[in-house]
Protein backbone atom coordinates (compact mmCIF):
# COMPACT_ATOMS: atom_id res chain seq x y z
CA UNK A 1 0.00 0.00 0.00
CA UNK A 2 1.65 3.13 -0.93
CA UNK A 3 0.20 6.53 -1.72
CA UNK A 4 -0.57 8.26 -5.10
CA UNK A 5 2.21 10.59 -4.88
CA UNK A 6 5.46 11.14 -2.22
CA UNK A 7 3.63 14.18 -1.18
CA UNK A 8 0.91 12.61 0.16
CA UNK A 9 3.12 9.65 1.94
CA UNK A 10 3.59 11.74 5.39
CA UNK A 11 -0.60 12.36 5.59
CA UNK A 12 -1.37 8.56 5.15
CA UNK A 13 1.31 7.56 7.26
CA UNK A 14 -0.69 10.00 9.88
CA UNK A 15 -3.73 8.74 9.23
CA UNK A 16 -2.44 5.07 9.97
CA UNK A 17 -1.27 6.65 13.41
CA UNK A 18 -4.11 8.37 13.87
CA UNK A 19 -5.98 4.89 13.23
CA UNK A 20 -3.91 3.25 15.11
CA UNK A 21 -2.99 0.51 12.55
CA UNK A 22 0.23 -1.12 12.61
CA UNK A 23 -0.25 -3.05 9.59
CA UNK A 24 -1.19 0.35 7.36
CA UNK A 25 1.71 2.57 8.88
CA UNK A 26 4.36 -0.24 8.29
CA UNK A 27 3.01 -1.24 4.97
CA UNK A 28 3.70 2.60 3.96
CA UNK A 29 7.55 1.35 3.96
CA UNK A 30 9.48 -0.34 1.11
CA UNK A 31 10.25 -3.82 2.47
CA UNK A 32 14.33 -2.92 2.14
CA UNK A 33 13.88 0.90 3.46
CA UNK A 34 15.43 1.70 6.74
CA UNK A 35 14.13 4.16 9.63
CA UNK A 36 15.77 6.14 12.28
CA UNK A 37 14.81 5.00 15.68
CA UNK A 38 13.68 8.11 17.85
CA UNK A 39 14.56 7.97 21.48
CA UNK A 40 11.35 9.41 23.00
CA UNK A 41 9.44 6.60 21.65
CA UNK A 42 12.45 3.62 21.43
CA UNK A 43 14.58 4.57 24.11
CA UNK A 44 17.30 4.67 21.36
CA UNK A 45 19.10 6.53 18.34
CA UNK A 46 19.48 3.28 15.53
CA UNK A 47 18.65 2.47 11.94
CA UNK A 48 16.34 -0.16 11.81
CA UNK A 49 16.17 -2.30 8.43
CA UNK A 50 14.06 -4.37 6.36
CA UNK A 51 10.71 -5.23 7.27
CA UNK A 52 10.94 -6.61 10.34
CA UNK A 53 12.29 -3.76 11.56
CA UNK A 54 9.96 -1.26 9.87
CA UNK A 55 7.05 -3.15 11.79
CA UNK A 56 8.50 -3.30 15.23
CA UNK A 57 9.63 0.58 14.78
CA UNK A 58 6.00 1.55 13.70
CA UNK A 59 4.55 -0.97 16.72
CA UNK A 60 6.34 1.26 19.07
CA UNK A 61 4.62 4.63 17.80
CA UNK A 62 1.21 2.75 17.68
CA UNK A 63 1.70 1.91 21.41
CA UNK A 64 1.59 5.73 22.33
CA UNK A 65 -2.16 5.96 20.93
CA UNK A 66 -0.85 8.49 18.89
CA UNK A 67 -2.34 11.51 17.53
CA UNK A 68 -0.18 12.58 14.43
CA UNK A 69 -0.30 16.04 12.89
CA UNK A 70 1.91 16.38 9.94
CA UNK A 71 3.17 19.02 7.39
CA UNK A 72 5.37 17.83 4.17
CA UNK A 73 7.08 21.54 3.47
CA UNK A 74 8.52 20.43 -0.01
CA UNK A 75 9.06 17.80 -1.87
CA UNK A 76 11.72 17.23 -5.07
CA UNK A 77 11.31 14.52 -7.23
CA UNK A 78 13.83 13.04 -9.62
CA UNK A 79 12.54 9.48 -11.67
CA UNK A 80 11.64 7.06 -8.87
CA UNK A 81 12.94 8.65 -6.04
CA UNK A 82 11.52 11.47 -4.23
CA UNK A 83 12.96 13.68 -1.46
CA UNK A 84 10.33 15.32 1.47
CA UNK A 85 11.00 17.58 4.21
CA UNK A 86 7.99 17.44 6.87
CA UNK A 87 7.28 18.32 10.47
CA UNK A 88 5.49 16.14 12.91
CA UNK A 89 3.92 16.07 15.95
CA UNK A 90 2.86 12.91 18.18
CA UNK A 91 0.80 13.44 21.12
CA UNK A 92 0.21 9.94 22.95
CA UNK A 93 0.83 8.32 26.04
CA UNK A 94 3.92 6.47 27.69
CA UNK A 95 4.51 3.52 29.03
CA UNK A 96 3.72 5.55 32.37
CA UNK A 97 0.17 6.28 30.96
CA UNK A 98 1.45 10.22 30.99
CA UNK A 99 0.68 12.49 28.16
CA UNK A 100 3.79 12.40 25.44
CA UNK A 101 4.33 14.77 22.87
CA UNK A 102 7.23 14.08 20.28
CA UNK A 103 8.27 17.10 17.89
CA UNK A 104 10.69 16.39 14.76
CA UNK A 105 11.63 17.88 11.39
CA UNK A 106 11.85 14.82 9.30
CA UNK A 107 13.89 13.99 5.85
CA UNK A 108 12.50 11.28 3.81
CA UNK A 109 13.59 9.60 0.47
CA UNK A 110 10.34 8.08 -1.06
CA UNK A 111 10.16 5.52 -3.62
CA UNK A 112 7.95 4.53 -6.49
CA UNK A 113 6.70 1.19 -6.73
CA UNK A 114 5.80 -0.69 -10.34
CA UNK A 115 1.90 0.18 -9.30
CA UNK A 116 3.03 3.44 -9.59
CA UNK A 117 2.52 4.17 -5.72
CA UNK A 118 4.99 5.99 -3.46
CA UNK A 119 6.66 5.16 -0.19
CA UNK A 120 8.85 5.44 2.52
CA UNK A 121 12.90 4.27 1.15
CA UNK A 122 14.69 6.49 3.70
CA UNK A 123 13.44 8.28 6.71
CA UNK A 124 15.14 10.39 9.33
CA UNK A 125 12.01 11.74 11.68
CA UNK A 126 14.39 14.32 13.31
CA UNK A 127 16.86 14.43 9.83
CA UNK A 128 15.99 18.38 9.33
CA UNK A 129 16.07 19.59 13.02
CA UNK A 130 16.96 22.99 13.38
CA UNK A 131 19.12 22.00 16.38
CA UNK A 132 21.61 20.53 14.10
CA UNK A 133 21.87 24.08 12.21
CA UNK A 134 24.99 26.33 13.16
CA UNK A 135 25.03 29.59 12.67
CA UNK A 136 27.21 29.50 9.48
CA UNK A 137 29.16 26.39 9.14
CA UNK A 138 33.34 26.14 9.45
CA UNK A 139 35.96 27.53 6.91
CA UNK A 140 36.19 25.29 4.03
CA UNK A 141 39.63 24.94 2.60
Amino acid sequence: MGAPSPELCNLWLARAFNAQDVEAAAAMYHPDASIVRVDEVHGETKVARGAAGIRETMAAYIGLKPHMDVITHHTTISGDFAMTRSQWLITGVDRDGKKTEVHHHGMEVHRRLPDGTWVFFMDHPFGADPSWALDRPPYTE
